[in-house]
């Protein structure tokens, strides 16, 4: 069967192929704009080491720090590595004074997204649809963070602390634009099957 003779079967059910790829916009349109607001909290970490020796007091080189840098860039991969653990994630609500969701560790693993860049920064975000719990729990993950920080230093002067910006949230927007074209190509497709299918069945019925 050539292409055009797809084209001719579509002509031939021209309303019902019309209608699916109405149908199909126009549910996207309302799905977008019915769908319940959602938001997303995001801030930076930075992990720095203290360091007890200062250039001016010695005499040899420190190379600007620079074994500091390296061990606060490893110290952070564990700290990013601390966000998929469901008992931190626990003490985050529990700082947050939130409840702890009901849901597997699984999922509670999940709950925040952390992304390290070199050489100590993570960038740590989680959505969700109140804005008001989102901005406790990425303030209750920055005083956890630096409190099991201070724990693993036992007072060592030389140990890390962990900087972290002032967290923002925004409330996700969806195309509305996009999923309407969405929804109309996955009309079309949809259309097309359909109409193909009521002149086969059609045509095996006339045999």
């Amino acid at each position: 069967m050539e292409l055009r003779d797809y084209f001719k079967i579509i002509g031939k059910y021209f309303k019902i192929f019309i209608a699916i790829v109405i149908l199909g916009g126009a549910a996207a349109l309302i799905l977008t704009k019915t769908q319940p607001k959602t938001f997303t909290a995001s801030t930076t970490f930075t992990v720095n080491k203290n360091s007890v020796l200062k250039q001016s007091e010695i005499q040899y080189y420190l190379f600007d720090n620079y074994y500091n840098v390296q061990s606060a860039g490893l110290f952070s991969q564990i700290v990013t590595t601390w966000f998929e653990s469901p008992a931190l994630v626990k003490e985050i609500y529990q700082k947050a004074g939130i409840d702890v969701p009901n849901v597997s560790q699984k999922k509670l693993s999940k709950t925040f997204k952390a992304v390290r860049q070199e050489p100590a920064t993570i960038n740590v975000t989680i959505s969700g649809t109140d804005k008001e719990q989102l901005d406790k729990l990425i303030n209750g993950a920055a005083t956890v963070l630096q409190e099991k920080t201070n724990e693993l230093g036992n007072n060592n002067d030389s140990f890390y602390e962990i900087a972290f910006f002032t967290p923002i949230v925004t409330q996700n927007t969806p195309s509305l634009l996009l999923n309407t074209i969405i929804g109309l190509i996955a009309g079309v497709l949809f259309g097309a099957i359909i109409a193909l299918a009521i002149d086969y069945f059609k045509g095996e019925k006339s045999v």
